[in-house]
Formats: structure tokens, sequence, C-alpha cells
């Protein structure tokens, strides 16, 4: 009985999330309200407010698991290549990253330069995931980050994909300060540049 409450909340949750996320592509955030997130969901709107606060709240767990979707796909396709330097594993994952949402523009419109890796790390404890520390653990454990402490490594990574999701969102969509393609050269030099 107790396995399968919990299956049935998790379920709820889950459509929760799922309903704000095609109701967020679909219409944007902002015109997107509680009352058709939960008829999206199938469920009572006091449900709603049994797993969020508000649509801030549904809207942070909609970004953590469109990043850790985004994550997770990376990590599988950089498995599959043989990098065995740190920085271009790095760089792999970055431009996984941008080529997702140069795909998926509707995504990157939806969430803007949100993409974000404290939202994923959260997610992952709550749900005791853990992909994106062992993602983590496979860049830092080179010669070049050998120098710095765990928290150190992490901040520069938390840099460098805050500058991914903000130059995606600008150079995407908006060719500023010019075209992605004229800007991953820029990018990935920088990267380079933070790392070494």
């Amino acid at each position: 009985m107790g396995a399968s409450l919990q299956r049935q909340k998790e379920e709820k949750k889950h459509n929760l999330v799922q309903a704000a996320y095609e109701l967020f592509l679909e219409k944007g955030t902002t015109k997107t309200s509680i009352d058709e997130i939960v008829r999206r969901a199938n469920v009572a709107k006091g449900t709603f407010y049994l797993y969020f606060q508000d649509k801030n709240e549904i809207w942070d767990a909609v970004v953590a698991r469109v990043s850790n979707h985004i994550l997770l796909e990376a990590k599988e396709a950089l498995e599959q290549r043989n990098l065995p330097d740190m920085i271009d594993r790095i760089l792999f994952v970055a431009d996984y990253v941008i080529e997702y949402f140069r795909k998926n523009i509707l995504v990157l419109r939806m969430i803007r330069r949100d993409f974000s890796w404290p939202l994923v790390l959260k997610k992952m404890e709550q749900e005791q995931d853990n992909t994106l520390l062992q993602m983590l653990d496979q860049c830092f454990c080179s010669p070049y980050l050998s120098r710095y402490s765990m928290e150190e490594s992490y901040r520069m990574m938390f840099i460098i994909m805050e500058m991914v999701g903000s130059i995606s969102y600008t150079s995407i969509l908006h060719d500023q300060p010019a075209p992605i393609d004229e800007m991953k050269p820029v990018l990935f030099h920088t990267i380079r540049k933070i790392l070494l």
C-alpha cells in the first residue's frame, strides 16, 4: 500500500510538471495559469499546492527537468566518445548543449537564460540521482584541475555553463552579439583560458 501510494504521488507531481512544461512551451510562462496546469494534468487544484507553492516553484521544476534532460543526453553522448582530455570533454558538453538549443528553439525560448546546474543538482539530490556528480567527477579527475578544490572546480563549471546558456540564448535567438557559429570559437577559447 505504501509503495503504491508513493508511486501515485510521484505520478501526480510528474503529470503537473509535464503539463506545465507543455503549456509553457505552447503559451509562455506568464500566459499560463495554475488552473490550466491542473486541468492539463487532470488533477484537482488543491493537488497542485501539495507539491508547489506557486507558479514560480513549478517553473523551477520545469527548468530543472529540462536542464537535467540535456545534461543526461550530453553525458550519454560523451560516454560514446573517446576524449581523454578533460578540456575536450568539457567543450564537447558545451557544444552538445548549444546544439541541443539550436535544434530546440522553443525549449530555449521557454527557459530563456535559466539553463541551470544548481537546479539540476538540487533535483538530483532530491531524487538521489548522482549523474551530474559523476559527470563532474569525470571532468575533475584531470591534472588541469588538481590544483583546485572540488568547490573551486564546481564554481568554474558553474561559470562555464552559465556562459553557455546565456550565449546560446542571445546568439541563437537574437544573433547578438553575433550568430552562434561566430560566437562558439570565442566561447570555446574563453573556456580553455578558464580551465588552463
